[in-house]
């Protein structure tokens, strides 16, 4: 009974690794501004390490990624993640665009922020999200907040609206 129940085991976490491969190469395929740079993704079940295949059927090294690129298989990873396990949590993204380049900043932008959760909360710096960027954002945007520092007396507001327009009629 135990050999048979660890078989079930073994059986149903390949069944389930199966399907976080196939979500975290669809995540990152739709993320990634070059078409066809990794054509399969494998996760190793007893190492739980990541190998990438490029189209040529050869294991290609992550080193190869540009900074942008490996963030996005990061993101590609909890994307996946969290479409596998079907739980709807919030998600909060910490400086979401900081090591991307423009095409890739407009993919996260369109592909992923709407799509990440029923709730995502990005917090970017001021040079992240521009007048473009956010444009493309705002039919997913409930609120825009801007945090203020006073350097004289050492606090933080929070005030209606993106840095750009902070004070002016907030988002809704």
């Amino acid at each position: 009974m135990r050999s048979t129940l660890e078989k079930f085991g073994e059986a149903l976490l390949q069944r389930h690794i199966s399907r976080l491969e196939v979500a975290v190469l669809d995540s990152f395929n739709r993320l990634m501004r070059k078409n066809g740079l990794v054509s399969d993704l494998r996760i190793d079940i007893e190492k739980f390490m990541i190998t990438l295949v490029g189209p040529d059927d050869n294991e290609l090294d992550p080193a190869r990624l540009s900074a942008g690129e490996r963030q996005l298989l990061a993101v590609s990873l909890l994307w996946g993640l969290a479409r596998v396990a079907g739980n709807h949590l919030p998600s909060v993204i910490d400086t979401p665009l900081g090591r991307l380049d423009s095409r890739h900043r407009e993919h996260l932008v369109q592909r992923y922020f709407p799509h990440a959760s029923h709730q995502v909360l990005l917090l970017s710096t001021d040079e992240e999200i521009d007048e473009y960027l956010f444009s493309k954002l705002r039919p997913s945007i409930a609120h825009t907040y801007t945090l203020v520092h006073d350097d004289t007396t050492f606090t933080t507001t929070v005030e209606p609206g993106y840095w750009w327009t902070a004070g002016a009629p907030h988002v809704a």
